[in-house]
């Protein structure tokens, strides 16, 4: 068990050295949207949601850190078994949300599947 912890933290210490700049700018991102949120700005025009942070971030992390359709797979499935047992503790707000965050991250998975196929196929 060791041996995987060892192998697990030496990559991600490797992944965090190289993509540094990109996760400096994926959280200076995400707070200054939650701030703005909590502001209030762009309140008439653009409803600066919960749900459309949780999507940008989605997207961020796609183009500044690399995730690809199984990464995003991997975090839709764990919202929703976190989803699953927030339902089942009780907390259906919370579920309906986990819910609603694992639907953005697989539409975002399969969109990125699809192109993904459709590129490494060649037309003939």
């Amino acid at each position: 068990m060791k041996k995987y912890y060892n192998i697990i933290l030496n990559f991600l210490q490797e992944w965090s050295r190289q993509k540094i700049l990109n996760l400096f700018i994926f959280n200076a991102v995400l707070t200054m949207l939650l701030l703005l949120r909590s502001a209030g700005y762009f309140a008439p025009y653009l409803p600066l949601t919960i749900n459309l942070i949780i999507l940008i971030c989605f997207i961020m992390a796609v183009f500044l850190l690399g995730f690809r359709f199984r990464a995003l797979f991997t975090i839709t499935l764990l919202l929703w078994l976190f989803a699953a047992f927030l339902k089942i503790v009780g907390i259906t707000i919370w579920a309906e949300r986990a819910a609603i965050y694992s639907f953005e991250a697989f539409t975002l998975a399969f969109i990125l599947f699809v192109i993904s196929k459709r590129n490494v196929q060649s037309p003939e």
